[in-house]
C-alpha cells in the first residue's frame, strides 16, 4: 500500500506546488508560498501525538510541517498511474491531456520525494484517487484537505472518504467564491467551468463557501466546527483562504 521512496537527485526533475526552503539546496519556487505560516494555514491546530492523513499532499509542505509538530503523517496523492480530475471539454483532446497530466504528476511526486529525503522525513506516501482512499491506511486522528476541493468533480465524496478514517478532526482549507463578509451568509457554490471558455487543461471545478463545507462535514459527523481566515501568496497575489477545523 505504501509507496516505495523514490531517489530524486535533481530539482530539474521536479515540480513544486509550494515554495519550499530545502536543506542543502535552498529555495525552490512554487505556486503557493506558505513559508513561515503553515500553522496559520492549518488553523494553528496542535498536531503533536496525532496520526494524520494529508490528502492531496503535492510537494509535502503540510506533511513536513505536521511531522515537525510531532505528528505521524500519511501523505496521500495521485501518481502517474492515475488520472487527474480534469474538465472534459468536448473541444479538447482529453486523452492527450490526461497523458500530459500523468507526466506532470510524476514531476510533482518527484518534488515530494526530493524534499522527503532532504528533510529526513519518516512520512509515508499512499498513491491513489481521492474517491477511493484505502481503508487499509487505518484510523487517523485528523484528515487534512489543503486547497484541493476546488480541483475535484465530487468534493463531497472526497471528504466522505477521509471522514471514514478520521476519528476526531477534519481540517479543510480552501478558497471561497464569496468575500469574507458574504461568506457568512451564502452557502451556494460556484461551478467554475464554462462551455463558453473551453481551454487547455482545466482542473478547477467548484468554489465552495465555508458554510457549505461546514454542512458537508456536519453531515459526516463533524458538527463542532470553527472558521478562520488568512491571506496567503498565490502566484504573487494575496489570496484569502478560509480554514475549517471540524470535530466529532
Amino acid at each position: 500500500m505504501y509507496a516505495t521512496p523514490r531517489t530524486v537527485t535533481s530539482v530539474k526533475d521536479c515540480y513544486f506546488y509550494h515554495t519550499m526552503d530545502i536543506p542543502g539546496h535552498g529555495t525552490v519556487n512554487g505556486e503557493w508560498d506558505l513559508r513561515g505560516r503553515v500553522g496559520e494555514y492549518l488553523g494553528n491546530f496542535d498536531f503533536s501525538g496525532c496520526r494524520v492523513l494529508d490528502v492531496g499532499a503535492a510537494s509535502g509542505i503540510l506533511t513536513y510541517h505536521m511531522e515537525q509538530q510531532g505528528a505521524d503523517v500519511v501523505s496521500f496523492d495521485l501518481s502517474e498511474d492515475y488520472d487527474w480530475d480534469i474538465v472534459p471539454f468536448f473541444e479538447n483532446d482529453t486523452a492527450a491531456m490526461r497523458a500530459q497530466r500523468r507526466q506532470h504528476l510524476r514531476a510533482i511526486n518527484n518534488g515530494y520525494w526530493f524534499c522527503h529525503q532532504a528533510l529526513k522525513s519518516r512520512a509515508r506516501m499512499v498513491n491513489g484517487v481521492v474517491y477511493d482512499i484505502p481503508e487499509d491506511i487505518g484510523p487517523v486522528d485528523v484528515a487534512v484537505y489543503g486547497s484541493i476541493l476546488l480541483h475535484l468533480r465530487d468534493p463531497f465524496l472526497a471528504l466522505e472518504n477521509g471522514a471514514r478514517l478520521a476519528q476526531k478532526t477534519m481540517i479543510v482549507a480552501d478558497v471561497s467564491p464569496w468575500s469574507r463578509f458574504m461568506s457568512r451568509f451564502r452557502k451556494t457554490s460556484k461551478f467554475m467551468p464554462s462551455h463558453l471558455k473551453p481551454k487547455g487543461i482545466s482542473d478547477g471545478w467548484h468554489r465552495l463557501p465555508p458554510l457549505l463545507v461546514k454542512e458537508y462535514l456536519a453531515i459526516l459527523g463533524f458538527k463542532d466546527s470553527s472558521i478562520t481566515w488568512r491571506k496567503f501568496d498565490y502566484a504573487g497575489r494575496s489570496t484569502p483562504i478560509y480554514t475549517i477545523i471540524a470535530n466529532r
